[in-house]
């Protein structure tokens, strides 16, 4: 049940979208517990309550932060209760570059009065030249006042590279990397995500394991476990691309997923 209720305030909804309540689906499997728990006592602290979630392309980073905000809508942390989660749109907010920076700050000043946890993807962005100013000069004062929680997502070289290198927004924010799942666990998220999303298909034990050794070749540039999961959509969609609407697949062999691997490579060299 909600611990709060309530629409956003206007700038919140139109530049961006509420991720508590969000994470009821299979990627919940996909949480760290033991770093849920470092953002969360992150945001609630009183000094350098901001975080910068880092990690390879892939790793599960904005999954763990709808995972976080639907704890929190949970009211699992107390600390945080009625907090809300916003995801803000830097496509939208950019579209007019002359009033992107002033309409960047109305949404933060308007955060900051909501108490509304602010969530950015690809942080780096925020540097993205564009005349005298670039967005990240627009966040800084509120970052560094403590006027508002942040949380960021980006790799650890573009961490580095656009935030860190500034000393006083480095100092405010914590940095957390979220690391890729050994095998076996991610061998766990593949059988999971198979059943809860495909309950009408067995995915062999086999199938579950060629997913995992052939996703590497099918998008070496991805991270685990984005790269394994997006292969097993695909090995559904290929075994029943022939099959009406209703009909589901029966089963997913290891033939199967090395059907679908080679087509999908197939792809990548044709594109």
């Amino acid at each position: 049940m909600s611990v709060f209720s309530g629409k956003l305030p206007p700038l919140c909804a139109k530049y961006g979208r509420l991720l508590n309540g969000r994470s009821g689906g299979v990627e919940q499997i996909l949480e760290d517990a033991s770093a849920l728990e470092r953002i969360a006592v992150a945001l609630a602290s009183e000094e350098q309550n901001n975080v910068a979630l880092t990690g390879a392309a892939g790793c599960g980073k904005t999954a763990a932060v709808r995972k976080l905000a639907a704890l929190i809508e949970e009211g699992r942390y107390r600390r945080l209760s009625g907090r809300r989660v916003v995801e803000l749109n830097l496509d939208l907010i950019s579209q007019d570059r002359r009033k992107r920076d002033l309409r960047f700050k109305h949404i933060l000043d308007e955060a900051e009065r909501h108490s509304i946890i602010i969530y950015l993807d690809e942080a780096h962005r925020l540097s993205e030249s564009g005349g005298p100013s670039n967005l990240m000069n627009t966040l800084k004062p509120y970052i560094t006042s403590g006027g508002i929680s942040m949380l960021i997502s980006t790799t650890s070289e573009e961490f580095r590279a656009y935030i860190a290198r500034d000393r006083a927004m480095e100092r405010r924010f914590q940095s957390i990397e979220l690391k890729e799942p050994g095998r076996a666990r991610l061998l766990e998220i593949l059988e999971h995500v198979a059943r809860v999303r495909y309950p009408e298909t067995l995915f062999t034990k086999e199938a579950i394991e060629e997913t995992a050794r052939l996703a590497a070749l099918c998008s070496p540039e991805r991270a685990e476990p984005a790269r394994s999961l997006e292969l097993l959509h695909y090995e559904i969609s290929a075994a029943q691309i022939e099959l009406p609407p209703q009909e589901h697949a029966k089963e997913i062999t290891a033939a199967d997923a090395r059907a679908a691997a080679a087509l999908k490579m197939g792809e990548r060299g044709a594109g």
